[in-house]
Parts: structure tokens; sequence; C-alpha cells
């Protein structure tokens, strides 16, 4: 079983960058056209615009692809950014069997995914904590209900 997020994120990663370029290019025509609007309105409106190109640079680098396979023994988990090319390798791998609890964190800005596996070599538990945005509920109804 696989659930993925990886066309929201897509999606939201290209909402983003034309903000981005809409905003920059707002910013160069307002100081090029500084001449031409009220001077209380200059600066603060460059600065508005360019404060608005920050914000989705953040955001583009920030968005992660969240990708879970379950084989029915070993539960594989992805976690990378959508521009990235080439071959991915899994951020966690563990036999299904070492899962013991699964928890899901939402929060406004971000969900949480919480996982605690068993660590047979060192007898504790070890926590998984990953942010996932743009998964739905059915989706963490199928990641919960993979492992039982």
């Amino acid at each position: 079983m696989i659930v993925t997020n990886r066309d929201k994120v897509i999606t939201q990663m290209k909402i983003f960058q034309g903000l981005l370029i809409l905003s920059c290019n707002l910013a160069v025509a307002a100081y090029i056209l500084t001449s031409n609007i009220y001077e209380y309105l200059r600066w603060p409106g460059i600065t508005f615009f360019i404060v608005i190109g920050l914000v989705c640079i953040v955001k583009i680098t920030r968005l992660k692809v969240f990708h879970f396979e379950n084989s029915g023994v070993i539960f594989t988990i992805k976690y990378y950014h959508p521009s990235k090319k080439g071959l991915i390798f899994p951020a966690v791998e563990y036999p299904v069997d070492k899962m013991r609890t699964l928890k899901i964190e939402r929060s406004l800005f971000s969900d949480f995914i919480i996982m605690d596996v068993y660590l047979k070599e060192k007898e504790k538990l070890f926590r998984i904590k990953m942010r996932v945005n743009g998964i739905s509920d059915s989706n963490y109804r199928k990641i919960a209900n993979s492992f039982s």
C-alpha cells in the first residue's frame, strides 16, 4: 500500500512559484515607476512585494513530499523536496512488527506523524517525527490500518 502527497505538494509549489514571480515583477515595476506612485505608498508597496517574495521562497524551500509504503513486512517512508531528481533513498525503513504506536498531531500550520519503533539492539523505543502536509484523513486511516 502506498500513500503520498506528491500531487498536492507540486500544486502548492507551482502556486508559490507563481506568487514569487508576480511579487518580484510588481516590486520591480513599482521601483521603476516610482515617479508615478504617491510618495507615501512607494516604499511600503515595494517592501510589501519583497516580503511576499521572501515568504514564497521560504515556503518553497520547506515543502516536502511524504511517501509512505507498506509491503506487509517492511514499511518505508521517503521524505524529500519535490524538485529533487534522481534516486530517492528512504528516510525510514523498519520491519512492521517493530512498530509500536502511530500518532497524528494536527496543528494550525502543519500536521505531524509520530511513530514509536522498538529497537531490539538498545531495548528502547525510537521516536520518528515527520511533518506532513496535504494528506487527507482517509490516507491517515490507511496508514494506521496498514499496521494492523
